[in-house]
């Protein structure tokens, strides 16, 4: 991504980079741990379409940042998700630095 995006992105003073949900899927096999190597994957570039993380990854300290979860009830990740995005926005006025949508 230009630098020019990312600095546009970036949010002084917070901690928090990204908020990402995990399901299980329809078979109740993906769920976090998927979720986490697709997003390493990525990083690494190899193409498994876990965009999320193109910001994250350019960071020049992304092998020291940290992850962190909240588990939930099944069917309300994304809801959740949504949730904590709208309250960082109304702290921050802005999205998680690479949160693209949401």
């Amino acid at each position: 991504m230009p630098i020019a995006d990312l600095e546009q992105s970036w949010v002084p003073d917070s901690p928090l980079l990204y908020i990402g949900k995990a399901n299980g899927g329809s078979t109740g096999r993906r769920g976090l741990r998927k979720r986490l190597d697709e997003y390493r994957r990525h990083g690494a570039g190899i193409p498994v379409g876990h965009w999320g993380g193109r910001y994250v990854w350019q960071l020049a300290d992304s092998d020291e940042l940290l992850v962190a979860w909240k588990t939930t009830a099944d069917g309300v990740a994304r809801e959740l998700e949504r949730d904590m995005i709208a309250e960082f926005k109304t702290t921050h006025s802005k999205r998680p630095f690479a949160n693209l949508t949401g």
